[in-house]
């Protein structure tokens, strides 16, 4: 399998749960801000990230390429819990931060998509609004973490690598993480984790 990503992107969290399912990934760089016509040929939003297998089908969506790896090794529980409201669970905070908290990060970094006025007063009236909703995205992660080092079920999951790999985009942010305690002491946890450690050398080779 091949993954394409993109450094600073959310094809990091393929990147950490692939390492701790010990899953061989193949990685090719690419930029989705400048995307060259190979890879809108692969993903025609230009988006990361996506996954090629060897027979060449390609697989996109973080949420679906994370769910994709865990079903790769059955019974790793990255992805499922035994109780039906634990599975619910999982289900619905991958929800969260693919329908919740990542689309305002996508406003935030890239206003100018948002608006057709391109003036320096407007899109800094975009970004406003895509800070306001990250304020408040974020405050209902930081509820959910609470005293755990954990998204859900206080065990590691998918979610962890998931909101690992968007959470640490707040540092952008006015104030970055301090008004998150919860997701601060997640991030610092989840920065000792020797999986992590690998996939952000990977991102960064």
């Amino acid at each position: 399998m091949k993954l394409y990503y993109s450094p600073g992107a959310c094809s990091l969290a393929p990147m950490i749960v692939a390492d701790w399912l010990r899953l061989t990934l193949d990685t090719e760089r690419v930029n989705p801000r400048d995307p060259s016509p190979e890879w809108l040929a692969i993903n025609p939003l230009g988006a990361v990230p996506a996954i090629k297998l060897d027979s060449g089908h390609v697989f996109t969506q973080v949420d679906a390429i994370l769910q994709y790896l865990c079903a790769l090794r059955p019974g790793s529980g990255l992805d499922i819990a035994d109780d039906e409201l634990g599975h619910f669970e999982v289900h619905r905070w991958i929800a969260f931060l693919t329908g919740n908290f990542q689309p305002p990060f996508g406003v935030w970094f890239n206003p100018p998509r948002w608006t057709k006025d391109h003036s320096e007063a407007s899109l800094a009236a975009v970004k406003a609004a895509a800070a306001e909703r990250i304020g408040r995205v974020s405050r209902i992660l930081d509820e959910q973490v609470g005293n755990s080092y954990h998204i859900v079920q206080d065990r590691r999951t998918l979610l962890d690598a998931y909101a690992y790999s968007m959470v640490r985009w707040l540092k952008n942010l006015e104030g970055g993480l301090e008004a998150y305690p919860n997701l601060h002491r997640f991030m610092q946890k989840m920065s000792e984790d020797e999986g992590v450690q690998r996939a952000l050398a990977k991102e960064s080779a």
